[in-house]
């Protein structure tokens, strides 16, 4: 399987969002929130990433008859304004690009660690404790289950007893 990449039109696309979508201490990542985009783009179904470069070619020389240049070169409030007319906009496929847009660049920017760090998230300790709690109580559970699924199939011995494969 080859690694999905956005076309350059979608991800300068892409990358004009980020400023728009994102806090302002995001934009040094804007890369890094764009790759991660397209990982979980490339995840997805080839139908949806049709959809959504078609999308995002529409969402770019749509700005074109308003503001006589593509969405990809608008900044400050002409981007934001022109954003918030997709999400109002008056067919449902604008707005529902714009809103997953809006939903997948939030995502893609808020697993930066930096925006981790920014925000003062740190699951890993809070995942550390419960799995400790869990595995005092649970723990032996665990370990039957666990040696049952690993243990040989009793009926496929069965079988083997009887010359059967």
């Amino acid at each position: 399987m080859t690694e999905f990449a956005f076309s350059r039109t979608s991800r300068a696309v892409l990358r004009a969002l980020v400023p728009v979508i994102c806090p302002p201490e995001a934009a040094p990542l804007a890369d890094a929130i764009v790759d991660h985009m397209a990982l979980t783009i490339g995840a997805s179904m080839p139908l949806l990433r049709v959809g959504l470069a078609a999308g995002l070619a529409s969402y770019d020389l749509g700005a074109l008859p308003r503001y006589r240049r593509r969405a990809r070169a608008l900044t400050g409030a002409d981007a934001e304004a022109y954003l918030a007319s997709w999400e109002s906009g008056p067919t449902p496929p604008q707005q529902q690009l714009a809103k997953a847009l809006n939903q997948l660049m939030s995502l893609s920017c808020y697993e930066q660690p930096a925006m981790m760090e920014a925000c003062g998230y740190r699951p890993a300790a809070w995942i550390d404790e419960v799995s400790r709690k869990r595995l005092a109580v649970y723990g032996d559970e665990a370990r039957a289950q666990a040696a049952a699924l690993l243990a040989p199939d009793p009926l496929a011995l069965e079988g083997s007893r009887h010359g059967r494969r």
